[in-house]
């Protein structure tokens, strides 16, 4: 029925086929060009809200309310220095955190890493959070001169972490060569930022000082292998995530077969339980391989 009325109308109208059909063509590319303009309104609209959104201003006068030194409501121990927009703690060891307050949140970003905790209560002298283990802490605005002197030093001090800065030893090769193996651990000025949680189940950042390890290979006074050792040497065998935050912490000597001179370096998390052993083995025809031998 349809096809047939068009059919009449045509004739009626004495409409060349062709005629119609670009018509037809004309409303199809009117209607998706409409839909096309209304989809682009949405997106923006919604681009819009999410932008106004993430760009919401902080609650400075409650971000003011905040300044001071805080102490632990229930114990005295001294928690946090609060000026501007830092905190400070009194471990020097703990970086300063930057946080803004929001609504019923403050958002506190420390080593680049952002957490949120719900505010429960904030008044000029109290102030109470859920930390991240959902456990409420009190605090409360201290007076008190001496706690302030807790934060005299606000700069923090990296850690500096090796168990010996220099090592040797004599080793013979199963031929009865005698050879002269040196370790020097050179700390560096490139620091490795690692995050831990306080007792108040805050996050705080730590930062650590990395090492560069030298070994070399003697053979009377012919040096056989000599090269400086960072923790980017084991790219190739250890995950990327894991070696963004952690030392090469120590370099020890292994043992010595037909293989060559075996080093064992050390890859740990700073002050953590997690490490990979890497063994590196010097051949005596000066040539170095590496392989994960314990994790």
């Amino acid at each position: 029925m349809v096809y047939l009325r068009k059919f009449i109308w045509m004739n009626i109208f004495n409409f060349d086929i062709r005629d119609f059909r670009l018509y037809l063509l004309m409303r199809r590319s009117a209607v998706l060009i409409i839909c096309c303009l209304i989809w682009f309104s949405c997106s923006s609209g919604n681009s819009g809200r999410k932008s106004q959104k993430i760009q919401e201003p902080p609650d400075t006068a409650a971000m003011h309310r905040l300044q001071g030194v805080w102490v632990d409501a229930e114990t005295g121990g001294v928690l946090l220095l609060v000026h501007a927009d830092s905190i400070f703690y009194p471990d020097t060891i703990n970086m300063p955190a930057s946080f803004v307050i929001i609504h019923d949140s403050i958002i506190i970003t420390a080593g680049g890493i952002k957490n949120s905790y719900l505010i429960v209560e904030h008044g000029d002298y109290n102030f109470s959070y859920e930390a991240l283990t959902g456990e409420v802490i009190h605090m409360q605005k201290s007076d008190d001169v001496e706690d302030s002197l807790e934060f005299l030093h606000r700069s923090y001090a990296p850690i500096l972490i090796s168990t010996l800065l220099r090592r040797d030893t004599v080793a013979y090769s199963p031929s009865g060569e005698r050879l002269h193996l040196y370790i020097d651990v050179n700390p560096t000025k490139k620091k490795v930022f690692r995050t831990t949680y306080t007792d108040e189940g805050m996050a705080v950042s730590n930062a650590y000082y990395d090492n560069i390890i030298h070994i070399s290979v003697y053979s009377g006074r012919r040096r056989v292998f000599g090269s400086d050792i960072s923790k980017k040497a084991f790219e190739d065998l250890i995950p990327d995530a894991f070696l963004a935050e952690s030392i090469l912490s120590n370099m020890s000597f292994g043992r010595i077969d037909s293989e060559g001179c075996h080093f064992e370096a050390t890859v740990c998390e700073p002050e953590g339980a997690s490490c990979y052993v890497v063994d590196i083995v010097v051949s005596y025809a000066g040539k170095c391989t590496m392989n994960i031998v314990e994790y």
